[in-house]
This record gives C-alpha cells, sequence and structure tokens, in this order.
C-alpha cells in the first residue's frame, strides 16, 4: 500500500514538471487557431451598398402576376320582415259636455187665457224661458139620451109632445150636421143615470138611446225651461192644484 502511494505520488511529481517545462500554448496549438477579424466599414458605405443591392433587386424583380379570386359564394337574399308599426298610446282627450242638461215641464190646462198669462209671470220673473202654447181638444159633457129618425123639425116636436103627455117634459131638439132635429133628454155625468132614464123613455115606447157628448174647447199651456243646475221651481197655489192645473215634466224643445 505504501508503495502504491509512493508511485502516485511520484507520477504527479513527474506530470507537474512536465508542464512547467512544454507550455501549454503548444501543446493546443491548433484548437487555438482563431479567425481572422473581418474589416470595418463606415456607416456611410454601408449604406450605399444596401441602396445599390435594393436597386439591383428592384431591377430583377419579376412583374408581378394577378392571382384570379375565387368569388365568395353568393349569399341568398332574405325579403326583408316589414316592421311592425308602433301601437301609439291612446291619449286622454278632453271632450266637452254637450249633453243636455235643460229641466223643462208644462203647466196647465188652463181654460182662461188670462190666468195662464198670470201664472206664467210667476216663472218668467224667475228667469225662467217660458213660452205660451194653446190647442184644441174634445171636452167630455157626459152621456147623452136622446131620440132620434125626426126628418123635420115639426116631427121631432110631435114626439116632445107625446112624452110630456106621459110625464118626461126635459126636452130639447137640437140639430147635428150627422143629425138632425134630434130630440135630446137631457145629459148626464153619471152613464148610470144616462141608462135609466133611457130605459124608462123606452118603456113609455119610445126608441130612446145614448152616446158620449163633446165639446170643442180652446186650452192653453205654458211652456217652461230652466237649466239643472239650477233648482226646480214650483210656483202653483194650492188652489190651482185643486182645480186640476198642474206641473208636468216634459221633454225639451230643440233649441
Amino acid at each position: 500500500m505504501k508503495v502504491f502511494f509512493a508511485l502516485l505520488l511520484i507520477g504527479n511529481i513527474a506530470f507537474a514538471v512536465f508542464q512547467f517545462l512544454v507550455p501549454y500554448d503548444q501543446l493546443f496549438v491548433e484548437g487555438r487557431k482563431v479567425p481572422a477579424a473581418e474589416k470595418l466599414q463606415l456607416l456611410s458605405e454601408a449604406n450605399s451598398e444596401v441602396v445599390k443591392q435594393v436597386e439591383v433587386v428592384a431591377a430583377v424583380e419579376p412583374p408581378e402576376v394577378e392571382v384570379a379570386q375565387e368569388a365568395p359564394p353568393a349569399i341568398p337574399v332574405v325579403p326583408a320582415i316589414p316592421a311592425i308599426p308602433a301601437i301609439p298610446e291612446p291619449e286622454t282627450l278632453v271632450t266637452e259636455d254637450v249633453s243636455d242638461k235643460r229641466v223643462c215641464y208644462t203647466i196647465g190646462p188652463f181654460k182662461d187665457k188670462a190666468r195662464a198669462i198670470e201664472i206664467s209671470g210667476r216663472y218668467s220673473g224667475r228667469q225662467i224661458t217660458i213660452s205660451l202654447k194653446s190647442s184644441r181638444e174634445k171636452q167630455y159633457m157626459g152621456m147623452m139620451v136622446y131620440i132620434g129618425g125626426h126628418k123635420t123639425r115639426a116631427a121631432a116636436l110631435r114626439t116632445a109632445n107625446r112624452l110630456s103627455a106621459k110625464g118626461v117634459r126635459d126636452h130639447i131638439i137640437i140639430s147635428d150636421p150627422d143629425q138632425p132635429n134630434l130630440l135630446s133628454l137631457g145629459v148626464f155625468g153619471l152613464k148610470k143615470n144616462a141608462d135609466r132614464l133611457k130605459y124608462r123613455v123606452q118603456k113609455l115606447g119610445f126608441a130612446a138611446d145614448t152616446e158620449p157628448r163633446y165639446r170643442e174647447r180652446t186650452i192653453f199651456w205654458v211652456y217652461a225651461e230652466q237649466s239643472s243646475e239650477e233648482q226646480l221651481e214650483q210656483l202653483l197655489k194650492q188652489p190651482e192644484l185643486e182645480d186640476g192645473i198642474s206641473q208636468i215634466p216634459t221633454q225639451c224643445l230643440p233649441s
């Protein structure tokens, strides 16, 4: 073992002496060849050469070749959908109230025109529009008991004398356009009283009959018109109401 270490020590010493005596550059000459340095150029010279190279390249640059481009596929035309019109918002309409607010009524009937004028003055004094109107109407008088069929007035007088002889003395000769020489035995407000006399005269042997009697008369009405905002006026007095005069609501006349 000691011999081995001694040999190893001797070998190291011999190698160290060899390196010391022979320089390192001589041992590795081929591996240490350094390439020659390139010659430096000025920037102006470098730029001129680059420009020349570009000109040469541009001179020999082949012409451009147009490449046919394939047309893009046609896009199908879709018909346009019509736009839905916007629904306008409902506007708040301000309308004028044109409804008829009048209150109308008639007052009557009046048999006397002067009385109608007197009562109409009460309403006109309250700034109420009034107008006086008149009409012809048939007034019912009652049931008349009569004996007809006389061709002459003398024949009617003979019948009247015969009735008087039998106790029926209330009679009068009247002439109507349709029934001339009519012998009237009276007009009764109640039909039962008229029928009682008729049956009595028939039992005496006379052709008595009955019929309603009317007479035409002119009656007057007061037409009044007032606004509904005002208080409804009632200006009739109690005696007038008891006499059959009333205030009747009616349809207003066109204004």
